[in-house]
């Protein structure tokens, strides 16, 4: 009878231990040990991801649309997220949500995508080591591209849905072909206008706002020109031989200022950040930036068709006579106490792209600032305080050649002291902006 029983515990010894309530472990699939203890569907979990990929990862909640951002880890690093049963997550590339596959260049490959099993309270998961971008760019990215692109969004926005919904896109627009950005975005395909500058035409404008009665109302000031006597010898405060700066003391009027402010409420303020490397499909990648620490928000659909924000872009669109395609979407800034924006340029020394280089930066203030917030011409040793209703424009390229940049137009805006800065920019092109954005040419894919 001992016997017997030595020979059950020893043939119990070598059967696998069962799981307790808290014990998890991951296989090299992402797979977990299964708790014995019944879990209630509606309890939330806190899940674990692993990063063993050599890429930083954003992590997304995949909510049935275009996703939730819920982590971002670096390479190497195990981080959690809380979340339910039946809950799926998808991983990209940081800063683009260009999905990362498992297994590429093999018959295997597939699409990083994790399911909460709701059988551990410890469920945990991998994200391999050869983690990888598909060799195939033409990809669905999200559950919900096929349902869009029946209802039509193939056709309205092109240049996101081709990179994002390729594979839905296809039938409807050769988006298979025109991913590449080198077709999507050639001069033959968007066919777009001539350029609104050439050679003498930025003096030419400036020019004609000196004998510009109509412009009175907007209390017209120069703080800078070439040649101050020749325009007004009045403006005692004119610095002579510089570039064009000048104020408009009195542009905006209140409902206009209420429209750009509500217009920032309803688009939700981010943290500002700079455009990175671009990938192949022409992504930009978002970095957060260290040299300014103000919030923006870029004003688009609810917020473009507010009456008082329609009103301001006809304003600038009057007295430029630069139409509104060739502007970018008002950027509309929030910046607190202690926020500032390090000296910049808002162009680049040659700008090949279709909708060219900034030509022409017309920068609204929305509030009073109490003490700082000034913006500063660092060259040209000219600070410019805000004021409510104010506008301040300048050029970011030379007269003699509008697609080569002015390297004395750096500025910078102060850090705010004490009160709220709130403003608004339009930044002008020398080629027709809309066009190019739409198709996904400018970088941006909002």
């Amino acid at each position: 009878m001992n016997l017997f029983l030595l020979l059950i515990a020893l043939l119990l010894s070598l059967l696998p231990p069962r799981a307790t309530a808290n014990e998890a472990s991951i296989s090299s699939s992402g797979e977990v040990h299964i708790s014995n203890d019944p879990i209630p569907p509606n309890e939330e979990l806190s899940i674990k991801f692993h990063n063993q990929s050599p890429h930083r990862v954003d992590l997304y909640w995949d909510d049935g649309e275009y996703g939730h951002q819920v982590a971002t880890l670096e390479p190497g690093k195990l981080g959690s997220v809380n979340s339910y049963a039946g809950h799926s997550f998808f991983v990209t590339r940081h800063g683009v949500k260009e999905g990362l596959f498992a297994d590429v260049d093999t018959p295997n490959e597939h699409r990083l995508i994790y399911t909460v099993s709701g059988k551990s309270r410890d469920e945990q998961f991998i994200i391999p080591a050869n983690a990888a971008p598909s060799n195939d760019v033409c990809q669905d990215r999200f559950s919900i591209c096929a349902q869009q692109a029946v209802q039509g969004a193939c056709e309205r926005s092109p240049g996101w849905m081709i990179v994002h919904c390729c594979k839905s896109c296809d039938p409807y627009l050769n988006s298979r072909e025109l991913i590449d950005p080198a077709k999507r975005c050639s001069v033959d395909h968007l066919n777009t206008p001539p350029p609104v500058w050439k050679a003498g035409d930025l003096n030419s404008m400036f020019e004609s706002w000196m004998n510009n009665a109509t412009l009175d109302q907007y209390g017209l000031e120069v703080l800078s020109a070439p040649d101050c006597k020749k325009y007004n010898a009045t403006w005692e405060k004119c610095t002579d031989g510089g570039p064009w700066v000048v104020i408009f003391n009195n542009f905006l009027n209140d409902n206009e200022v209420a429209d750009l402010i509500r217009g920032g409420e309803i688009e939700g303020y981010e943290r500002s950040t700079d455009q990175g490397a671009a990938n192949a499909l022409g992504e930009q990648e978002k970095i957060v930036s260290m040299t300014r620490t103000s919030s923006n928000a870029w004003c688009m659909h609810s917020c473009e068709r507010l009456g008082g924000v329609r009103s301001a872009t006809r304003k600038i669109e009057d007295v430029t006579g630069i139409p509104s395609n060739n502007y970018e979407s008002f950027q509309l800034l929030n910046y607190g106490p202690n926020q500032f924006y390090r000296s910049h340029h808002d162009s680049s020394m040659r700008d090949d792209t279709p909708p060219g280089p900034r030509i022409l930066t017309f920068f609204l203030y929305l509030s009073d600032v109490e003490e700082g917030g000034e913006t500063h011409f660092n060259k040209l040793g000219l600070s410019v305080k805000p004021k409510k209703g104010r506008a301040l424009v300048w050029p970011s390229v030379i007269d003699k050649d509008p697609t080569f940049w002015d390297s004395r137009m750096y500025h910078e805006a102060k850090d705010v002291i004490k009160g709220e800065k709130l403003a608004a920019n339009h930044w002008i092109h020398l080629n027709d902006y809309v066009t190019p954005n739409k198709w996904g040419c400018t970088g941006s894919f909002s």
